[in-house]
């Protein structure tokens, strides 16, 4: 019986590949043509926090309006798009005249600093600011 799963198994594997294979192209699609060109080595190296790659893609769009390839308005709904929820369920937001972030706090949005995490390089967990240590590898957390 053991073997019949085995075997079970071994010829469903290929159409996990291949089914893994279809949702990257398709997530590739759906990316911004040149952010993973220009971010792709940061984003390979080291997990990123949501607010970092908020920031890294909000260069590319301001880089692409500036350019001429994206229109105001499309950029203005791209910006909305990069909006982040911290552990505690507020959303924070870019400004799209200044870059500076926002975030919602009874129906308005107030200019603040968002909450950072160290990102340990060796394991790429989320750390608190107060940590000099990751709590999961132990290593160093670069400040």
């Amino acid at each position: 019986m053991l073997r019949l799963e085995r075997d079970e198994e071994a010829r469903r594997a290929p159409d996990r590949l291949e089914l893994r294979g279809v949702v990257r192209r398709m997530l590739r699609a759906l990316e911004p043509t040149g952010f993973y060109l220009i971010a792709g080595p940061i984003l390979s190296r080291v997990a990123v926090d949501p607010f970092a790659e908020a920031e890294i893609r909000f260069k590319y769009l301001v880089e692409e309006r500036r350019v001429g390839n994206l229109q105001p308005r499309a950029f203005r709904v791209a910006v909305r798009d990069l909006a982040v929820l911290d552990s505690e369920g507020r959303r924070w937001m870019l400004g799209p005249e200044d870059g500076m972030w926002y975030r919602r706090e009874n129906e308005r949005w107030l200019q603040s600093d968002p909450p950072r995490r160290l990102v340990c390089p060796s394991c790429g967990h989320h750390n608190l600011g107060r940590h000099s240590f990751c709590v999961e590898c132990g290593h160093r957390l670069n400040r």
